[in-house]
């Protein structure tokens, strides 16, 4: 029975903190692979005025940035799904088509504050464990805290993994393609290279008006796509 870790998100697009959360996790949590998974409709991201780019070219980027490594596993089961895209149906889906694997959910520590309000929240707690990546400087007694309720009100399994600060955002390299600046070493050369050549034309008009509320995120929200609620409120599968 293998061990997967299901890491979610926009990846709008995927850049190096994605992979480092991935590898971290996938070696402190001693899982055997890491699935990355593109939401479909994040309904979120839609309804904060972000544009989010066709689910084919996030997963083409996806797939060339995990291309090196044979633990990673890009799989599309979102983006082809009709509709809002939740966790726990994503999550689910996994068990049913595959039944002999344990999944554990990777996402930013902050969404344990919010999980129990995502769509059917006690379904995703029951279909998998959580693996929360915190920073140093996370406020532990408060994390500890709302890992005991959600533990005695969901039966939730919910394990920390320590994660490094980084500052790097999707929002951002958005922004810097628009304004014709370098996101090299932001994102795998592979991924650049596609971006170059196919995406990422916006003006920086369009850019200044859909990505001010998304800018503003740092830390762990920035990081981590939304792998719950995906990491939404409750919403699709994802990470940061």
């Amino acid at each position: 029975m293998s061990r997967i870790g299901i890491m979610g998100g926009t990846f709008n697009p995927i850049h190096i903190g994605h992979l480092m959360l991935a590898e971290q996790a996938l070696e402190s949590a001693h899982l055997d692979q890491i699935w990355m998974i593109p939401t479909g409709c994040s309904y979120l991201k839609t309804k904060e005025g972000i544009t989010v780019l066709p689910g084919t070219e996030r997963y083409d980027m996806v797939q060339l940035a995990i291309a090196d490594n044979d633990r990673f596993r890009c799989l599309d089961i979102e983006i082809k799904r009709p509709g809002n895209s939740y966790s726990y149906e994503t999550m689910e889906q996994l068990h049913r088509e595959y039944p002999e694997h344990l999944f554990y959910f990777i996402c930013g520590a902050d969404c344990l504050f919010t999980m129990e309000q995502w769509k059917c929240a006690g379904r995703l707690f029951a279909a998998c464990e959580i693996i929360a990546a915190v920073r140093g400087d996370a406020d532990m007694k408060g994390m500890q805290e709302k890992i005991r309720q959600l533990e005695e009100h969901f039966s939730a399994k919910i394990q920390l993994l320590s994660f490094r600060r980084i500052e790097i955002s999707s929002s951002e390299i958005r922004a810097r393609r628009s304004e014709g600046l370098s996101v090299r070493y932001l994102v795998p050369e592979t991924v650049r290279e596609y971006m170059e050549e196919k995406i990422y034309k916006w003006t920086a008009r369009v850019i200044k008006k859909t990505d001010q509320r998304d800018a503003k995120s740092t830390g762990s929200q920035a990081l981590y796509p939304y792998i719950g609620g995906r990491i939404h409120s409750g919403g699709p599968c994802h990470a940061v």
